[in-house]
């Protein structure tokens, strides 16, 4: 090979290594971080599901405005109620969720907590270790867990409800806490001006064995 030649093929073999550092700093660049993995664990002992809050489920819309209260505000009213809960004996004030927030009759809100709470008697607390927390605002104490739920517990088996109020999405693993039919109906608020709330509902799958991926600001029931 001539001194040309070999010239030549040194340059070549600098562009292909300095393409392949490019390439690998691009890829570093968009790889994304794991999602943080949350496994669910009980807070207390079991409680039994208040009377009122059924009896708050189901409203007579006819008697009430449509919502306007936002998203955010019911995810916190949720995830308050589900503090209210776990006490021995939760006062009746405090064991209902807004009626203004369950019409109309289709809500979101209002089919979610339909959804868990159907043929249950009974509830357990569930924490969620490591999850992310919630800087303070007006509705919000600061350090206050993105993630919180609840395990309805009937005859026909459990259902989960978990709310994460966080910017980014976690992954939580409910084990034992769901049932091997589970079904998840997940609802989302959606990013865009129609502050539309969207409605996944499949069956579990799995992928899901490693865990529920659940979205920022969504409401989701498993069981």
């Amino acid at each position: 090979m001539t001194a040309d030649r070999r010239f030549v093929a040194r340059r070549w073999r600098a562009v292909a290594s300095l393409l392949l550092a490019v390439a690998a700093g691009h890829a570093t660049a968009f790889a994304q971080p794991p999602l943080p993995t949350l496994t669910a664990g009980p807070d207390d002992v079991m409680r039994i599901l208040p009377a009122p809050l059924l009896d708050s489920l189901q409203p007579r819309c006819d008697t009430h405005r449509a919502t306007s209260a936002t998203w955010r505000a019911q995810l916190d009213a949720t995830a308050a109620l589900l503090d209210a809960l776990d006490q021995a004996a939760v006062p009746a004030a405090q064991a209902t969720l807004p009626a203004t927030m369950l019409c109309p009759a289709g809500a979101p809100l209002a089919a979610a907590w339909r959804r868990a709470t159907a043929e249950a008697s009974n509830l357990v607390k569930l924490d969620f270790p490591g999850a992310p927390v919630l800087p303070g605002s007006a509705s919000t104490q600061a350090g206050a867990p993105a993630v919180s739920g609840v395990s309805f517990i009937g005859l026909t088996g459990s259902r989960v409800l978990v709310v994460n109020r966080g910017t980014q999405p976690v992954r939580v693993r409910l084990g034992s806490w769901i049932g091997n039919a589970a079904r998840l109906d997940q609802y989302t608020l959606q990013p865009g001006a129609s502050r539309r709330i969207s409605h996944l509902q499949r069956a579990l799958d799995a992928a899901d064995a490693q865990g529920i991926v659940l979205p920022p600001m969504s409401l989701s029931v498993v069981g």
